[in-house]
């Protein structure tokens, strides 16, 4: 039996999984159609649908790893150059204890430690039925980054991606 991960081309956060018998490693249109819809509930009888473009992920297999099925943010795939085989561990990430709060006309993302380079970061934010998503950076030596976005007061779902970080799929308010 065979462990095929979806995951975020740019952050290498897992975002799915799939056990398959025998089967080759599918593409992300066979595991995910043409969008992987993630889903955050924002009110007792509200839930936000993340759209995830098939063009921000991608598929590998990789080693059995049953924690994958629970919590597929707590994982990533390890970057290896193009070309070059992909590495089939996945790797834990560690978990931030910082807040995701809208703040100064966008949405700080803040790292519980200086990260050693700059570091991307990718979050996908629900305005309505609609998925945006705003790409950012952590300068090095720094801990957070605020990505501009304009926000009306009702909750929206966020599913926030920084490479080493657990992923965080939440509902974020405006103060």
């Amino acid at each position: 039996m065979s462990l095929f991960v979806v995951y975020v081309k740019k952050t290498g956060h897992v975002v799915g999984a799939v056990r398959a018998i025998g089967a080759a490693v599918p593409t992300v249109a066979e595991v995910a159609g043409a969008e992987l819809p993630v889903r955050v509930s924002l009110l007792p009888e509200e839930v936000a649908t993340l759209h995830l473009d098939t063009g921000e992920l991608a598929v590998q297999e990789a080693d059995d790893e049953p924690g994958v099925f629970l919590d597929p943010l707590a994982f990533g795939v390890e970057p290896v150059p193009e070309g070059q085989p992909s590495k089939p561990a996945l790797v834990p990430l560690v978990v931030s204890s910082k807040p995701l709060v809208f703040k100064d006309n966008g949405l700080r993302v803040e790292v519980d430690n200086p990260v050693g380079t700059d570091t991307v970061v990718r979050v996908f934010i629900s305005y309505g039925q609609a998925t945006t998503v705003l790409p950012g950076q952590i300068n090095q030596g720094d801990t957070f980054t605020t990505l501009p976005t304009a926000v009306d007061g009702d909750p929206h779902g966020v599913l926030v991606l920084v490479p080493g970080w657990a992923g965080r799929l939440e509902k974020v308010e405006q103060p």
